[in-house]
Parts: structure tokens; C-alpha cells; sequence
């Protein structure tokens, strides 16, 4: 089985999913929420509504770590490894989602475009795009689609594609009983293998790696007029 110093499976963040649900259920999705609110925060002094979201992000994390860490006595040290680990795959989701909607801000700011023009392009409410430029829900692989098409911005630096420890697993399950009777498609084991992406799904020092400073997320504004 493929192995690797990290089995994290990088994803897009959903923010409104958990809104909606009105609980957060797991260490990942509460260190999401945080950084989260830490960047709709940045934002609110130039999109006042964002205020109901923020404070309802507030009370959830509150909520949270009242039920799971309020007693010491009860908190493992699988909970602590798990609390670390979520620490560090949500930063990195965030610095890429950062330098992805940095990098379509700067496009549409080039072009002149507005959000409303985004919203239209990508046939979405203002209020949705609003909402999928502030993180608080993710752009479906077809948005994405079209903004490459329309911006020429390269697909790897819009979507996240790390795959998760179980798909490998299922891939090399596959793989070998494929080779049972077809030697060559060894070679797809080899090729597996032999990715960057396989080797722990990611560098070794990728969460060494320096991300964007928070408070340039105040940069990431655009007229919703």
C-alpha cells in the first residue's frame, strides 16, 4: 500500500454546508470554520452583511469546543493529533483557495468585470457568487471550468487534486488484480508509485511551506455593484 509521512485528502471547504447544519462536527471542520471567520472578518469592513454569517461562524466554534475540549480530563491524545492534523490541512486548503481567488480577482479586475459580470458568466445570484468568492461555499468543478476556459487560468491552480488515502488504496486494489492477467499494468503501479502526488499525497515539507500572511485577504475585494 502506497504510504506516506501525511494521508490528508485536500478539499474544498463548505462553509454553508456546515451554516446550514448549525453544528460543526469534527476537528477539520472547525479549524475550516475558523480561518473561515478569520477571512470574512478581514472582508466585513467593505460588505457590512457578512456580519450574520461571522457571528454565526462565532457561536458554532464556541459551541464546539465547549462540547469537545471544555474538559481536559477527557481530551485523548488521538483527539490532540487529530486537532493538529486539521490545523495544518485547513491552512493549506485555505492558502490555496487564497491564492485561487487572488488569482480570478486579479483577472476580473484586469478586465474591468464586476462580480455581477462573474455571476452572469457563471449564470449565479450575486448573492451566490458573493458567497463563492468569500469562501462560504466552493466552486463546482464546472465553474471552474469556466473560468479556466474564460480566463486562462491553469486548472492545477484551481483545482485541488490531491486524492484521498482511499482512493489510492481502492486504485492499487484494482491495479493488482488487473495484472493478474496483464503483466504490463504493472506499470501503473510503478507509475503510481512513482507520482509526487502518491508519495504521502504530498511533498514532504508541504507543511513547511510559507502561506499567504492573513491580513492580505483585505485585498481580495471586488465591487458587487
Amino acid at each position: 500500500m502506497v504510504q506516506g509521512k501525511h494521508h490528508f485528502e485536500l478539499s474544498e471547504p463548505n462553509i454553508k454546508k456546515i451554516l446550514d447544519a448549525g453544528r460543526i462536527e469534527t476537528e477539520l471542520e472547525c479549524e475550516q470554520v475558523t480561518l473561515a471567520k478569520r477571512y470574512l472578518t478581514l472582508q466585513e469592513e467593505d460588505q457590512p452583511d457578512l456580519g450574520v454569517t461571522i457571528e454565526a461562524l462565532s457561536n458554532m466554534i464556541i459551541e464546539f469546543e465547549a462540547r469537545c475540549w471544555s474538559d481536559e480530563n477527557l481530551v485523548s491524545d488521538a483527539q490532540m493529533e487529530e486537532s493538529e492534523a486539521a490545523e495544518i490541512q485547513a491552512e493549506k486548503e485555505y492558502a490555496f483557495l487564497w491564492k485561487r481567488n487572488k488569482l480570478i480577482l486579479d483577472r476580473l479586475q484586469a478586465l474591468s468585470l464586476r462580480q455581477k459580470d462573474l455571476a452572469l458568466l457563471l449564470n449565479h445570484s450575486k448573492s451566490y457568487t458573493s458567497e463563492l468568492l468569500n469562501g462560504i461555499r466552493p466552486f463546482s468543478t464546472n465553474d471552474l471550468k469556466l473560468i479556466h476556459l474564460l480566463f486562462e487560468i491553469p486548472l492545477k491552480d484551481l483545482i485541488i487534486n490531491i486524492p484521498s488515502q482511499e482512493t489510492l488504496s481502492r486504485l492499487e486494489t484494482a491495479i493488482a488484480k488487473i495484472s493478474s492477467v496483464n503483466p504490463k499494468a504493472r506499470l501503473l503501479q510503478e507509475t503510481l508509485a512513482n507520482r509526487p502526488v502518491a508519495k504521502g499525497f504530498l511533498p514532504e515539507n508541504w507543511d513547511e511551506e510559507e502561506t499567504e500572511p492573513e491580513d492580505h485577504a483585505v485585498e481580495l475585494t471586488l465591487s458587487n455593484k
